[in-house]
């Protein structure tokens, strides 16, 4: 529901974004009826209405079930991955925040700051503790993350005339470098692209966007950085050799 909420709730001040989201119940968007908790529970709630309001029986939209199967899935690869360890508590958490920040990023490409900078200071915070990298990696990978794709931005603006991404992207990628570290910052940018161009490749020989069209970039460094923190350095070593 974060991933629903929050982009429409901008006008708002900090303040009533978190009374709106932590406090208001969740509703049908065409209806307006109140859901009760039994038609919350996620991915059974929405088979057992077969995807319709209870109330107008308008079409629910799929995104929902999906996102709950997508957190499902993450949140049962980090169990399996890391055990029921504080370092798989965190990387879990870490996964469903770029879940939310990719999902917002696809439908508005928007990349708020209300989740990357509270993202980039808890990587910053954890790692003061080494946790993932040194505190001095951190830092760093924080702040080559957001100048890179600055002078990325600035260097395609001056040769085209043309903005290529946008600043909610240099945040991102700052962010990501405060968890995994200055070193990972190639991996990321290089899984990043490839993953991205791969994406605009097959939607244009569908037909679904041409070369002109944009591409929300979020969810590609999301999914480099996110790899990165899992896997390290052992991807792009295995792609290199």
């Amino acid at each position: 529901m974060l991933s629903w909420r929050l982009p429409r709730l901008m006008d708002l001040d900090p303040s009533a974004q978190f009374k709106a989201i932590s406090v208001g119940g969740s509703k049908c968007p065409h209806c307006q009826s109140q859901l009760p908790w039994y038609r919350l529970i996620p991915l059974v709630s929405w088979l057992i209405s077969r995807g319709r309001c209870h109330q107008c029986h308008t079409p629910i939209s799929p995104r929902y079930p999906l996102i709950e199967l997508s957190s499902a899935l993450l949140l049962s690869f980090t169990i399996w991955h890391y055990g029921l360890t504080l370092e798989g508590v965190l990387v879990a958490l870490f996964l469903l925040w770029l879940l939310t920040l990719s999902i917002i990023d696809l439908e508005h490409h928007l990349i708020l700051d209300n989740l990357s900078l509270p993202l980039l200071w808890l990587g910053l915070i954890i790692n003061a503790f080494g946790l993932f990298t040194s505190a001095q990696d951190a830092i760093l990978g924080a702040v080559a993350g957001y100048l890179i794709l600055w002078l990325v931005f600035h260097t395609y603006r001056l040769l085209t005339a043309k903005e290529g991404m946008g600043y909610g992207d240099f945040k991102l990628l700052a962010a990501l470098g405060a968890w995994t570290g200055v070193n990972a910052l190639a991996q990321i940018i290089v899984l990043s692209a490839l993953s991205s161009l791969i994406v605009a490749f097959i939607l244009i020989m569908l037909r679904r966007q041409d070369w002109q069209s944009q591409l929300a970039f979020g969810p590609y460094l999301a999914l480099g950085g996110a790899i990165s923190l899992i896997y390290g350095d052992e991807i792009l070593l295995n792609l290199i050799s």
